[in-house]
């Protein structure tokens, strides 16, 4: 007998879906169960089948959402129909919460794919090189896993090999069991994973060395280990790898997709078969409704499909922007705003309880170049859109943060001063460079950045919480946190139940 978690590995884990690209792979002929993972092509689908359900709407959908941007000051609800996101934007979610069950479980099926691959190493006959790559994505990819789990529930129960169908129940392990576990596959991803620059154009969008490093960094972050970020941080600036994309509000087109910035990005494309090679609802859960201009006839159309309205920036995000700061408005889209492709208009969602949406998140439609078409923009898990995960700016911040954080003021201010000196595009008049080299006042300078420009991409509730801030700025807005007790989410009343206690709830639920 064993719980809902081991199920999911068991019965989602095995599911293979194509991607964009290197993940679009043709059948494998003549491959059997018994020596799929043998050879290189098997090997290959099986970590295929990992970046496939990093799309999947239990991590980009409404749950990932909720956690990194609605539970924060930076959103509210939006939707004002929608009870799941109004838990979050209020702190009334329960142990049944439905996306507390989509967020904990997606994480399992994404360890499971992992695990999978990971599990295979013995069957592998194929280039050594090309093991160690392909091990090295499977073991970037469970620790991605379970970094989402640890920062949310604390410890929960470790599975690294695959379940047999029958046995004892699995319990949570320590949060320092997991965070050993993650620095243990980053370290392996970083020795075996190539550098971006080492992958051919078809293979553009898997991890890199630069990928690991950054979420190894992120890691540490979250841990307030400040040495470790810095070294890592450093070991992706020292690389060479990446710059500033020189347009801050292009990084979000589809133009801006793996560009220069871009150290780790979900791959998307929208698939005119329906094949669900999109991120589900990313972008349609944040986006808005929208009009767009048809110039064969002269009209504006009203388009329903781009949006749910939920994720509102919030009127606190707003007031953050300093004068001036070009990144306010790339961020914060206004009814009657016209999006970056010239023709769609952002127009009221009468489920929507504020006129502010996510810039962000807003897909406008495609138009095909050859007969200027129209094209829907992708509903369901067919937004064609990419995923910024991690950016070379928030990078740059780590740095400066460690730096700061380690004594190294005057070496902080470089990198705090590259993200500011883009963001102004060339305006000699606003967001000048910051020189106090205070710890204390260069510290809250940091902070302050790291809010504006990853505004609504989903940092700012873990940044607030590994700072210490959350109670602080939260009840202020008048939200329901209690600390000690909301410093972790509820562990799912389902798994609870169904292994009889064995798994345990987290304090005040």
């Amino acid at each position: 007998m064993k719980n809902s978690i081991i199920i999911s590995l068991l019965l989602l884990g095995l599911g293979f879906s194509s991607c964009e690209n290197y993940l679009d792979k043709q059948p494998l002929g003549d491959l059997s169960p018994e020596n799929y993972y043998s050879t290189a092509e098997g090997a290959e689908a099986g970590v295929n089948a990992a970046y496939s359900y990093l799309r999947h709407y239990d991590l980009v959908g409404l749950p990932f959402i909720a956690v990194g941007d609605i539970a924060s000051d930076d959103a509210d609800h939006g939707n004002k129909n929608n009870k799941a996101s109004m838990e979050f934007n209020e702190f009334t979610f329960s142990s049944s919460s439905s996306l507390m069950n989509n967020w904990f479980s997606g994480q399992y099926v994404l360890i499971g794919r992992a695990n999978i691959v990971i599990n295979s190493e013995s069957e592998f006959n194929f280039s050594e090189d090309l093991q160690k790559r392909i091990l090295a994505e499977a073991k970037f990819m469970r620790a991605y896993g379970y970094f989402n789990l640890v920062k949310s529930f604390g410890g929960v129960p470790k599975i690294t090999v695959l379940p047999e169908l029958d046995g004892d129940f699995i319990p949570r392990a320590s949060t320092e069991e997991i965070w050993k576990l993650i620095d243990e596959d980053l370290e392996y991803a970083i020795e075996y994973l190539p550098e971006r620059s080492g992958y051919s154009s078809a293979n553009l969008g898997r991890v890199t060395k630069g990928a690991a490093r950054g979420l190894l960094a992120r890691a540490y972050l979250f841990r307030n280990d400040f040495p470790n970020v810095e070294k890592y941080a450093m070991e992706i600036i020292n690389s060479g790898e990446y710059s500033l994309f020189p347009d801050y509000e292009g990084i979000f087109t589809y133009d801006g997709e793996n560009c220069s910035e871009s150290v780790f990005e979900i791959q998307a494309t929208r698939s005119e078969s329906g094949n669900k090679t999109g991120t589900d609802k990313y972008n349609t859960v944040q986006g808005s409704k929208a009009k767009y201009w048809d110039e064969e006839k002269g009209v504006f159309i009203n388009n329903q499909g781009l949006g749910w309205g939920i994720n509102s920036p919030s009127d606190d995000l707003e007031a953050a922007y300093e004068t001036g700061d070009p990144r306010k408005e790339a961020t914060i889209a206004y009814v009657g705003d016209t999006l970056y492709d010239g023709r769609t208009i952002v127009v009221r969602n009468s489920k929507n309880h504020a006129l502010k949406y996510n810039q962000k998140g807003i897909l406008p439609l495609f138009y095909d170049g050859s007969n200027d078409k129209v094209l829907s923009g992708g509903g369901g898990a067919n937004n064609p859109a990419n995923v910024r995960i991690i950016r070379y700016a928030d990078v740059l911040l780590m740095a400066a943060e460690a730096l700061n954080e380690n004594g190294k003021s005057g070496e902080a201010l470089p990198y705090l001063n590259m993200v500011r000196e883009r963001a102004r595009g060339g305006n000699v008049d606003i967001l000048p460079d910051v020189t106090t080299s205070d710890v204390t006042e260069l510290r809250y300078a940091i902070w302050h950045e790291r809010r504006v420009e990853l505004a609504m991409e989903q940092h700012r509730y873990w940044d607030i919480l590994r700072q210490g801030r959350a109670p602080k700025l939260l009840q202020a807005l008048g939200k329901s946190y209690v600390a000690g007790k909301h410093e972790l989410l509820p562990i799912p009343q389902v798994d609870i139940d169904a292994t009889e206690g064995v798994i345990t709830q987290n304090p005040g639920y």
